[in-house]
């Protein structure tokens, strides 16, 4: 027997569409995106085939792929009385992306408003952060995109400032070389 379909005039369908009863959710926004969500609304994990056309999304696999030893991180960790910390040494045509900064003890003990800890190279110490480190927020990032000409030694440069106690996570993040 074949089943038939009645659309009973219907031009199209609404911008949520439930697949199945008590099914996964196919969620429109209002800005031209969509999510998948379980009946409960929590986010739903879903499957991307291999992307062939550049407005597609792409798999894990593909990303993996295509970022293979092009965009790495690494971090170190920086005390409250470290003063110029190294961190690693750049090779030429090596990018900064980003740094990031993040307290990992509890408290930062003592600090004021001279505690800080900026990232740079020899000629310029902030050069890579400079958006000023707050013990209060758990994480700031500084999105620098510099590319280096030759090699430069990196560095966090801590400003103990009435700080007594603290320590913080610096992750760089990078496309090149380091040593």
């Amino acid at each position: 027997m074949v089943d038939s379909v009645k659309n009973y005039g219907i031009a199209g369908v609404n911008a949520n569409v439930e697949l199945g009863k008590q099914g996964r959710n196919i969620v429109g926004s209002d800005s031209s995106q969509i999510s998948f969500q379980d009946k409960d609304g929590n986010a739903s994990v879903i499957a991307v085939a291999a992307g062939t056309d550049a407005t597609h999304g792409v798999s894990k696999q593909q990303l993996e792929n295509a970022t293979n030893k092009r965009v790495q991180s690494i971090v170190e960790t920086v005390t409250y009385n470290g003063g110029s910390q190294y961190l690693f040494t750049v090779k030429a045509n090596t990018t900064i992306l980003s740094t990031t900064i993040e307290k990992t003890s509890g408290n930062w003990t003592g600090y004021n408003i001279t505690t800080d800890i900026t990232v740079g190279d020899t000629v310029d110490n902030s050069r890579l952060y400079s958006v000023g480190f707050t013990p209060d927020s758990s994480q700031q990032q500084d999105e620098t995109n510099y590319t280096y000409t030759s090699s430069e030694t990196l560095k966090a440069y801590v400003t103990q400032g009435g700080a007594s106690a603290g320590t913080a996570s610096v992750t760089v993040w990078y496309s090149g070389t380091i040593e």
